[in-house]
This record gives structure tokens, C-alpha cells and sequence, in this order.
């Protein structure tokens, strides 16, 4: 059984301070295993085979499937909880933990394959995720991080 505590913690805290109204977690979804939902977005999270998958709804009520296919728990911690960060403080987005990394081109370490022009596959040691061409660059060097780490950059300087 996996355990969703942790996302659920940073879910609650990075949408509160992004100042989303009607944050929730729920279980109890149709076609996922877990959903962080608010008014404005919602991210469904979703086994695929052995992959689990991002599902996302943006504040236009837009759906996009497969956002992110992730074949470890977690990784997809790491994907989530980046993502929140960084609509959370776009400061980080468009330095530390975005801009400033894509820059640098793909971490070195990382074995990157191209799908089909648009997606990429990302492995490090067994670990692999797809993503977009630009989302991936920045999410490879997102892996080498521990989920500790991405939760402390996220919080340095915060009150």
C-alpha cells in the first residue's frame, strides 16, 4: 500500500499558500488513486501498468492526460511536489528550480531517449520518467534531488 501522507501534506500547504480556495484530498476518485483538487486545479494521480500517471485540470477547466508518466512512487512525489512549488513561488520557478536548470541542458548522469519529437523518457538507475521536451530538461536534474531537498528549497526564506 502506498502512502500518500506526504503529498497530501505538501498539496494542502503549497495550494494554501498559492491561496487556491476549496483545497481537498480525496481517495475516493473514479479514475484515479488519489486526487488534490481546488477550485482552480486539481491533479489526478493514477497507475497506468507499472507507471503512475499525472492527469491535470488547469483554472480554465482544461483537462491533460499524462502530464507526467513516472515509474517509481517516488518519482512522482518529486514531480508533484516540484510542481507545486513552483506555482506556489514563481521566484523559484524562473530561477532555482526552473529557468536557472534549463539552462543547463539535461543533468549530467541522466540517460535521455526522444519519444517522438515532443516527449522524452528520462532514466537515472531504473528510474524513468516521460515528459515533455522542456519539462524534462528541467526534471532531470529535479531526480537527483531527494524529496527532502525539493521541500527545503521550497521553503527557504518563507515565514
Amino acid at each position: 500500500m502506498v502512502d500518500f501522507s506526504r503529498l497530501s501534506t505538501n498539496w494542502v500547504e503549497w495550494a494554501s499558500r498559492l491561496g487556491l480556495p476549496d483545497i481537498s484530498v480525496s481517495t475516493d476518485c473514479d479514475d484515479c488513486q488519489i486526487l488534490f483538487r481546488s477550485k482552480d486545479y486539481s491533479f489526478h494521480l493514477r497507475t497506468e501498468g507499472t507507471w503512475w500517471v499525472v492527469d491535470t485540470v488547469d483554472d480554465r477547466g482544461q483537462r491533460s492526460d499524462a502530464d507526467a508518466k513516472l515509474s517509481t512512487f517516488d518519482l512522482a512525489e518529486k514531480y508533484l511536489i516540484w510542481k507545486w512549488v513552483t506555482l506556489a513561488r514563481s521566484s523559484l520557478a524562473s530561477g532555482p528550480l526552473g529557468a536557472d536548470l534549463y539552462k543547463q541542458g539535461y543533468a549530467p548522469g541522466i540517460e535521455v531517449s526522444d519519444l517522438d519529437g515532443a516527449h522524452v523518457e528520462l532514466c537515472l538507475q531504473g528510474a524513468c520518467a516521460i515528459l515533455i521536451v522542456g519539462t524534462a530538461t528541467i526534471f532531470s536534474h529535479i531526480m537527483l534531488k531527494s524529496v527532502d531537498q525539493i521541500e527545503q528549497i521550497g521553503r527557504q526564506g518563507l515565514t
